[in-house]
């Protein structure tokens, strides 16, 4: 009898603990009433801000080019030419100018003479005029090969070819061993770290996008907030659009790479003509074949699931109609694996998310 009574007491004292163990860790926020600006969710692509095309100064053998996918820095080697025919080039030249050089103090010597011979009426005045105009052309000729050298020597650095930024070698068309004319395209660079949108609007919101303005990009599951660098006031006549450039924060190399396709949120009208509308962070919707719904968590700490329909969004909010007020505390974080009447454990109140989010 004892030993039952030390169960009973046992299995009292572990049931609030077992309880408190199954409830689901979730973030919550609370339901706002605010003033939301539709907003046009339109293609855009990802793109470098910085690109470099690295191509050959001269023609020439390749020696070497950059692996592709390897990180380079401002003033690094990413390819290089076989400059030995510059070389040999330089030295005939450098030979050339010493020659010129040579040539030039000896009809300056020769000059002088011609001058004294003349004041002691030696020769006559086309004879000095004769040795000057001889010392000019062999000037002349020493600037020439003195500059023939200067060109040989920066086709020689040029044979070099150096990354003019940060970035990475994104693509590679040439290799070691292979014969180029000067011109050709042996590889590209672009800096990861300095990401841009360039998406399509219609021209009919042409009034809407304005420079300096955030906008929200989405894709592949991530979010960032961009903001419009520029807009490029031409119309494409075929689409009727024009081209929008968003800039984007620096880690969003992390989720996206050049190329990849996003989606931009374009404001389509003012938000402050709108009406206030109950509004719930994109964090909190969750999204299934049968509908939409958020999770209501109760005085009680247990969950509520609320069917809800999706309106408009601006940035990280989002309006919805459903059986919600205004200040009813909604699981931002961990509610795709909810259930209803669930007992949640609450572990921080978030802050409002456009607090919170991801900026340039």
């Amino acid at each position: 009898m004892t030993k039952t009574l030390y169960v009973l007491l046992a299995a009292l004292t572990l049931a609030p603990q077992a309880a408190a163990a199954a409830a689901r860790p979730v973030r919550v926020a609370a339901v706002e009433s605010r003033t939301i600006a539709p907003t046009l969710p339109v293609s855009g692509a990802i793109h470098s801000k910085n690109e470099q095309q690295i191509t050959a100064a001269t023609e020439g053998q390749i020696l070497a080019v950059t692996e592709p996918g390897t990180r380079v820095r401002r003033g690094q080697v990413v390819a290089k030419l076989d400059a030995t025919a510059l070389q040999l080039q330089l030295k005939e030249q450098q030979a050339q100018v010493a020659r010129a050089r040579a040539q030039l103090r000896f009809l300056e010597v020769q000059l002088e003479r011609q001058k004294q011979l003349r004041r002691e009426n030696h020769i006559t005045d086309v004879d000095l005029e004769q040795a000057q105009l001889d010392r000019a052309v062999a000037k002349s000729d020493l600037s020439i090969a003195e500059t023939r050298v200067r060109q040989t020597k920066d086709r020689l650095r040029r044979a070099t070819i150096r990354a003019q930024f940060d970035g990475v070698v994104v693509e590679r068309l040439r290799r070691a061993g292979e014969d180029v004319a000067r011109g050709t395209t042996l590889a590209r660079i672009a800096d990861l770290d300095s990401l841009e949108v360039r998406a399509l609007v219609p021209v009919k919101y042409g009034a809407r996008p304005e420079p300096r303005v955030r906008l929200s990009v989405f894709g592949f599951e991530s979010r960032f907030e961009g903001q419009t660098r520029s807009i490029v006031p031409s119309v494409n006549p075929r689409s009727q659009t024009f081209e929008v450039r968003v800039d984007l924060p620096p880690d969003a190399y992390r989720a996206w790479t050049i190329g990849q396709l996003v989606t931009v949120a374009v404001p389509i009208a003012p938000g402050a003509e709108g009406p206030s509308v109950l509004a719930v962070p994109r964090d909190a919707l969750v999204l299934r074949q049968e509908g939409a719904y958020v999770f209501r968590i109760r005085t009680d700490n247990t969950a509520e699931r609320v069917a809800v329909r999706v309106g408009d969004g601006e940035r990280e909010w989002v309006a919805v109609k459903g059986a919600l007020e205004v200040g009813d505390r909604v699981a931002i974080r961990g509610a795709e694996t909810l259930k209803d009447g669930q007992e949640v454990a609450i572990v921080e109140a978030m802050r409002r998310p456009d607090a919170d989010k991801r900026a340039l």
